[in-house]
């Protein structure tokens, strides 16, 4: 079994969703001096309701309510973190002292739903909300998370602004989406999440608070905790150096595959890194022995996918692993072989890529998927071509066209391996990031989708002959995004596979295209919305058809997206879902 989608950093100029930068230069440059900060008032009595400014005339200048928004953005990500900290003091000077706002506690309930066995939502009546001065306002929040034992995320994030015109002040109506999530002194989970508006304003050269209307709110808990951190107690906390730090540059290095490499029935892991490779046997006590070295499996290093699979047909677990691409200091592009590791039965492995025909396929290879596409009774292997970062990007957006050809490595015994995907018309030039194969369609043959970043995605339906047409479109799951995971299985209970991908969101792309919708062509618009919108749940029906399911109904918001399982985690009898997300993560929510 594979992790068919790498979790890995993107490049840095992709960061707050640049790729909207090119709508930039629909809007006029900004002109004239920042205006001069206004002076703050003085403090007064608490207003009996919540009034937020409706900027009337707005700055609709793009480039300078992006920028104010950004500004705004970070601002609220450092006030999260003191939140985070529970350092309800230093929160305080977020607030301006005039500011009146929604207490978060206490608030009538409207009612509680079951979700699972043993969790559940409570929604809050915010219209009842008590107002609320600025120390009281933050006694509120802390008192709301007071039996929280651990408080592991806190975010208020931007997810619309608009900024008032005018000369001498700075104001502006944000739409925000607030989330807390911790641990209860209980041992269970909970998550308090809602939506607000606020009102921001600049005095003196710093933002403040002013007003905070709470439209919704609500509070999600377990009785436990369903998951518990032992990557320490099991022996597999190995910590890499820090992305951006000397001797980490990467974008790539972060594949993992699992398997029972050496027959004794327990669960056993390969993690690619950039210094060496890591190779965890599991054993009965649940602790795991690092043997990448004495199994042969530490170099090369630098490894991208991986992929655990039995391809010599003899009962035991082989694997390949894809390397990424480099740019030489001849300004060459060079890049590396997949290396295949042949085990001797043991879990003891032999590198053999050169011997089976693999030496001239020079990556770059992300994420790989076996299948047997030619129903001759052994696995072939799917490899994902991406593109070399540090020596181009991608030429497109909406439909990237310079990505590196995709490889069918078809299975041929003792002849090894040999590429058939441009035979078959598969291998392409997409940005190509995951690969997921199953018979979605139920007539005998093993089909596979493709997810492409900076693009749509594929579904290769196979003829039943190890021949392919992509069928993407007539059944509408093109995806368009930036596809970077993929995985089929059953989630409406139907007997038929459905069908998940995962994708990046941008709050910051949905805030500029909220702006430009009677700006831009419909068309345009749609397919820029669908970039930024984030994963997508299909779930097929009649004639091997699928259905878009709406956002509303959830599992889709995971914000900068990778990969994605689905398994029946709380064993309900129904499959839920796990998908890694996140940009370059640290504890606190300012590190992305």
């Amino acid at each position: 079994m594979s992790a068919s989608a790498l979790q890995r950093s993107r490049p840095a100029p992709r960061f707050a969703f640049v790729a909207f930068s090119l709508l930039a230069a629909l809007a006029p440059s900004c002109g004239g001096e920042d205006p001069t900060d206004s002076s703050a008032p003085a403090a007064s009595s608490v207003p009996q309701s919540i009034e937020i400014v409706d900027p009337e005339p707005r700055i609709t200048d793009l480039e300078t309510v992006e920028d104010l928004s950004e500004e705004v953005a970070d601002w609220l990500l450092d006030f999260s973190d003191e939140l985070q900290r529970r350092e309800f003091g230093d929160a305080r000077a977020w607030f301006a002292d005039d500011f009146a706002g929604h207490t978060f506690a206490p608030l009538p309930e409207l009612g509680t739903d079951a979700l699972t066995k043993d969790a559940q939502r409570v929604r809050f009546d915010t219209s009842k909300a008590a107002i609320l001065g600025p120390d009281d306002f933050m006694g509120a929040v802390g008192s709301r998370i007071a039996d929280w034992s651990r408080v592991e995320l806190v975010l208020w994030k931007v997810k619309g602004a608009e900024f008032l015109a005018g000369s001498g002040t700075r104001v502006g109506k944000i739409k925000l989406y607030l989330s807390h999530i911790g641990t209860l002194v209980s041992g269970g989970r909970a998550e308090l999440s809602g939506w607000a508006y606020c009102t921001v304003e600049k005095r003196r050269g710093s933002w403040f608070i002013t007003r905070l209307r709470l439209d919704s709110l609500q509070l999600e808990t377990t009785e436990r905790a369903w998951f518990t951190d032992v990557s320490t107690s099991t022996g597999v906390a190995h910590r890499g150096t820090r992305f951006g730090k000397p001797g980490n540059r990467s974008f790539a290095w972060n594949g993992a595959a699992g398997g029972d490499v050496n027959g004794d029935g327990y669960w056993d892991v390969f993690v690619p890194s950039d210094g060496r490779n890591y190779l965890y046997l599991g054993g009965p006590d649940g602790v795991f022995e690092e043997v990448a070295e004495a199994r042969g499996v530490a170099l090369p290093a630098a490894g991208t996918g991986a992929l655990f699979f039995d391809r010599d047909g003899d009962g035991d677990q082989d694997l390949i692993v894809g390397h990424d691409a480099w740019v030489s200091k001849q300004g060459e592009v060079e890049g590396r072989a997949p290396a295949f590791y042949e085990n001797d039965g043991h879990g003891s492995f032999v590198e053999r890529g050169a011997a089976l025909g693999l030496g001239c396929y020079l990556g770059p290879w992300y994420s790989l998927c076996a299948l047997d596409f030619d129903s001759d009774g052994d696995l072939d292997v799917f490899v994902c071509g991406y593109g070399t970062v540090a020596k181009e990007h991608n030429n497109s957006w909406i439909e990237a066209t310079n990505g590196a050809p995709n490889l069918l490595l078809e299975n041929r015994g003792s002849e090894g391996f040999v590429d058939v995907a441009g035979e078959l018309g598969i291998a392409g030039r997409s940005w190509s990031y995951a690969a997921a194969a199953a018979d979605y369609d139920q007539d005998g043959d093993t089909d596979l989708y493709v997810a492409n970043d900076y693009g749509t995605n594929r579904l290769w339906r196979n003829d039943g002959t190890g021949r392919f047409v992509d069928v993407a479109g007539e059944l509408g799951i093109k995806d368009e995004g930036n596809g970077m995971g993929v995985t089929f299985g059953d989630l409406n209970q139907d007997g038929v596979l459905d069908l998940y991908v995962s994708n990046m969101s941008s709050t910051a792309g949905n805030r500029i295209l909220g702006r430009l919708q009677d700006d831009l062509d419909p068309e345009l618009h749609a397919t820029l919305k669908k970039l930024a919108a984030g994963n997508t749940i299909f779930l097929s029906g009649a004639e091997a058809r699928f259905a878009q399911l709406p956002s509303a109904a959830g599992g889709v918001n995971a914000s900068w997206a990778w990969s994605a399982v689905l398994r029946d985690f709380d064993l309900d009898g129904c499959l839920d879902i796990y998908c890694a997300n996140g940009y370059v993560t640290g504890d606190l929510a300012h590190d992305t």
